[in-house]
């Protein structure tokens, strides 16, 4: 996928000037305790994401754009308690024409044609008859395709960039192939079933058009809810479905986040859900800790900054700190003898 020239954020330094085009993923307009007007802005690149403060004439400069709206700025770096933004001096705002807004998002390092080409392989391990036409039904629809393979997985926490969401899935769908192998008391094929659907309605819940920020459904519903009610309609089409596997299925997706308080409708009552959701946890934490430490440490650094999700700082030992293996050097499958491509006509 195209990759960003930009100087990324976390190499910005204070004083630093700031002259280009941003998305503008998240727009405030706020009021100090003294009553002055400021903007806060949070604007994108794929670069990545960093916060703007305008103070002058903010209440008038809010009206001529909107959130989602491609500003171009220029302004200075100030780091206010550790972190780094830009204090706006102008904003202007371009002609639309020929702007593209995915230009302004980032995105997963590996090619959609790639992820999908995973997803076709991994759909056929699903030995499970009426699993695997449910899979079909889902991921050959051509409205379900088109949201879902660009997708984020999140708005900021892991895999949130474009493909986000289907690169998240597939990890996840990896570690399941383990997990399965070595408990083989799981029900390997329900638990691959419900890594591939379990987050489905994340294509609905956040909106890339607006820097990842949540649609009215979204905040409304929640991803859960909504991928649950995607995925009763397309059990409905295929013939026979059983209902306890059913009932299964929407389990897992219903109780993948582990606690009610996590937004979890239920907890996992299955052995199958439990180890849906412990994989799903690690898999976001481990990818998210490491996207945060690959923006954070930088030459002999060995600590980050504070991260305020898991509120706590992160030590990298050095050979981590030169880099190291990413999702997409994981090594590939043995070759599988060719079949009929599940996106094919």
């Amino acid at each position: 996928m195209h990759k960003d020239n930009r100087t990324p954020f976390d190499r910005l330094r204070e004083k630093d000037t700031v002259q280009e085009r941003f998305l503008v993923a998240e727009k405030q307009l706020a009021f100090t305790r003294e009553g002055k007007a400021y903007l806060k802005l949070a604007l994108m690149t794929r670069a990545g994401r960093i916060e703007g403060i305008l103070w002058e004439n903010a209440e008038a400069e809010s009206q001529r754009f909107s959130q989602g709206d491609v500003i171009e700025v220029q302004g200075t770096v100030v780091l206010y308690q550790g972190e780094r933004k830009i204090r706006l001096q102008r904003i202007s705002t371009p002609n639309p024409d020929g702007v593209r807004k995915e230009d302004y998002l980032p995105c997963s390092s590996r090619s959609y044609e790639e992820m999908e080409g995973e997803l076709n392989r991994t759909v056929r391990k699903v030995k499970n008859p009426f699993l695997r036409h449910l899979l079909e039904a889902i991921f050959r629809d051509p409205v379900i395709w088109k949201a879902y393979r660009c997708a984020p997985a999140a708005k900021s926490v892991h895999h949130a960039y474009l493909g986000g969401l289907l690169e998240h899935t597939l990890s996840l769908a990896r570690l399941v192939g383990l997990a399965t192998q070595n408990y083989p008391f799981l029900d390997a094929d329900l638990v691959l079933a419900g890594a591939l659907v379990h987050d489905l309605g994340k294509a609905w819940e956040l909106c890339p058009e607006l820097g990842f920020e949540y649609t009215n459904e979204g905040r409304l519903l929640g991803h859960i809810v909504i991928g649950l009610e995607i995925l009763e309609k397309k059990i409905r089409e295929v013939p026979d479905f059983p209902a306890p596997l059913a009932m299964h299925l929407k389990h897992i997706v219903a109780s993948h986040h582990g606690e009610l308080e996590f937004g979890s409708p239920k907890q996992p009552q299955t052995l199958e859900a439990l180890c849906l959701h412990a994989l799903d946890n690690l898999d976001a934490k481990l990818c998210g800790v490491h996207q945060f430490v690959q923006r954070e440490i930088r030459d002999t650094e060995r600590w980050t900054s504070f991260h305020r999700v898991h509120e706590r700082y992160f030590y990298v030992p050095e050979p981590v700190a030169r880099g190291g293996a990413t999702v997409k050097d994981a090594p590939e499958p043995a070759a599988e003898e060719e079949t009929p491509d599940l996106f094919g006509g």
